[in-house]
């Protein structure tokens, strides 16, 4: 692969977050992650433009994650000390995320990332077909068999 984008995509990922280290680490993934999709035969026809849309994916990714985290931090900011939850529903708190942990560890790696995407980061079914390299029918029914999965159904 060549890296004579290397130095244009820096510059204008230092332009856009205004952090020329943060900017250095979206375009290695950027990369990084283009080879890995040259590895699986995937042939890309403008390799700049994918350069391109793969850091701006990467950036949108990162933002939506920093969102998740703030919203959880701010609702747990909203709870009292007489709020807080007692001993036994924490237990059974971590109980029901150790069902669900081990139910999302037991889906298959595509159906468990794009249930990640959608339902965790919020993700659109568009953007998370592009994202995934899939059709959007495909996000659907991985959407619908994860659900089913963590719901404990079986047949899905």
């Amino acid at each position: 692969m060549q890296v004579h984008f290397y130095a244009e995509l820096v510059n204008f990922f230092t332009r856009s977050l205004n952090d020329r280290d943060a900017a250095r680490d979206v375009v290695q993934e950027s990369y990084a992650r283009v080879l890995r999709m040259q590895a699986r035969s995937a042939v890309a026809h403008d390799l700049r433009a994918l350069l391109f849309r793969t850091g701006k994916n990467i950036v949108i990714d990162e933002a939506r994650r920093r969102k998740a985290e703030e919203a959880v931090l701010e609702t747990l900011s909203l709870v009292k000390r007489d709020d807080a939850p007692s001993a036994q529903q924490e237990v059974e708190a971590r109980q029901q995320l150790d069902r669900l942990l081990a139910r999302l560890n037991a889906m298959p790696r595509k159906r468990r990332e794009v249930f990640v995407l959608v339902r965790v980061y919020g993700f659109s079914h568009a953007e998370a077909a592009q994202h995934m390299m899939v059709s959007e029918a495909a996000v659907e029914k991985h959407v619908v068999r994860a659900v089913c999965d963590c719901m404990g159904l079986r047949g899905a």
